[in-house]
């Protein structure tokens, strides 16, 4: 038997072995939403952009027919699809090849064949599991912690798209934002943590340079949302533990210039994390944090257990989106665009129009924030 400590799940056998569930739906005349390109994603955990090109592989090797009709609560007629004769063989072979592992759990070696056996109801979600995926989000998800608040939130959509990619990625357990000052990692991680709060649930901590501070923030904010959290754990391993299944995201936010007991401790909770399923670990980061304060090393990120994102300033659309000045003149957008350098904070600062605010906030001089604000005024011709 093959020995691991946990499967390994090709986007073909989830699709395969989701599917062999639903074949005796195959004559139906109302499908369930389960056999559709969405509901496939769903129970996949494959994102929806990538089901297409999985489904069209196992159609050109006619393991896969499909067909156009009523879905159980949809009004409209979708594509549904089903196994044929010879996908459901290679389904069968499929699980045949994986009831031949063995996996690691709390409760020892154990093996796939025996788990499945005694299973009830569909096999995917079982093997998903000892994948290393939760099987199901808690009952009730919700964010804890000085989540900072994202009003006038704009942009960053190719930065979203990347964090639920990593999300929904099972291999990435850390996910690192990294943004120079000012540039918004904080609002891109709070905005992130809200958009998916239907499914993972966000314990927010901001990051504290010292140990002692860090471990009883994450405590505090753990123990709103996980009521057996144990308060008790100190270990990176049995810190992470506490976690297990939880489908929480922990947010250390702002982290940078931490104690050499900190990094320590933070390189030893990744390592711990990648036996944890269910769960996340996402830094916003100082682009400029040196290289003695990095708690993973690049061995992690090769591995695929770390995903960083690197955001940049806003483009010039955006800045004058955020400083609500649809009839600007277009030169001085671009002066304003080249002092501000797109950051979101100074941005929001010129269009309050609050001169005072802007000396104690920016490292602007009272001339430069003199010429800002008047060239905000200059209307185009």
């Amino acid at each position: 038997m093959n020995s691991k400590s946990s499967l390994d799940l090709t986007a073909t056998d989830r699709v395969l072995i989701h599917l062999r569930d639903y074949m005796h739906h195959a004559d139906d005349k109302e499908f369930p939403q389960a056999m559709t390109q969405k509901g496939i994603s769903e129970a996949t955990g494959l994102r929806l952009t990538h089901i297409p090109r999985t489904l069209k592989g196992l159609e050109g090797r006619n393991f896969l027919g499909t067909a156009k009709s009523h879905v159980v609560g949809e009004k409209r007629r979708y594509n549904v699809y089903f196994l044929t004769q010879s996908g459901v063989e290679e389904a069968n072979a499929v699980l045949r090849h994986l009831k031949g592992s063995t996996v690691c759990t709390s409760a020892g070696s154990a093996s796939v064949g025996d788990i499945l056996d005694s299973a009830k109801g569909p096999l995917l979600p079982v093997l998903r599991e000892l994948a290393g995926e939760a099987s199901a989000p808690p009952a009730k998800c919700g964010i804890s912690g000085p989540v900072p608040d994202v009003t006038g939130f704009v942009d960053r959509d190719n930065e979203l798209a990347e964090l639920n990619a990593m999300l929904d990625d099972a291999r990435i357990r850390v996910i690192a934002v990294y943004g120079s000052r000012g540039y918004g990692t904080s609002a891109l991680a709070s905005h992130f943590v809200r958009q998916v709060n239907k499914r993972w649930s966000a314990a927010w901590v901001e990051a504290r340079k010292d140990l002692p501070g860090l471990l009883k923030a994450i405590t505090d904010t753990a123990t709103e949302l996980k009521t057996d959290f144990d308060i008790s754990a100190r270990t990176p391993k049995k810190l992470a533990e506490q976690f297990c299944g939880s489908k929480i995201i922990l947010v250390l936010d702002g982290y940078f210039g931490a104690s050499e007991e900190t990094v320590e401790f933070l390189t030893g909770f990744v390592s711990a994390i990648k036996a944890i399923p269910g769960f996340k670990l996402l830094v916003t980061v100082r682009e400029d944090t040196p290289s003695y304060n990095r708690f993973y090393t690049i061995i992690d990120q090769h591995d695929g257990s770390v995903g960083e994102v690197h955001i940049r300033g806003l483009d010039i659309r955006h800045c004058q989106t955020i400083l609500g000045t649809p009839d600007i003149d277009p030169d001085a957008m671009k002066r304003l665009f080249l002092f501000t350098r797109g950051k979101p904070p100074t941005l929001k600062l010129l269009a309050r129009g609050n001169e005072k605010e802007l000396r104690q906030n920016t490292s602007f001089s009272p001339e430069e924030i003199k010429l800002m604000l008047f060239l905000k005024k200059q209307k185009k011709e």
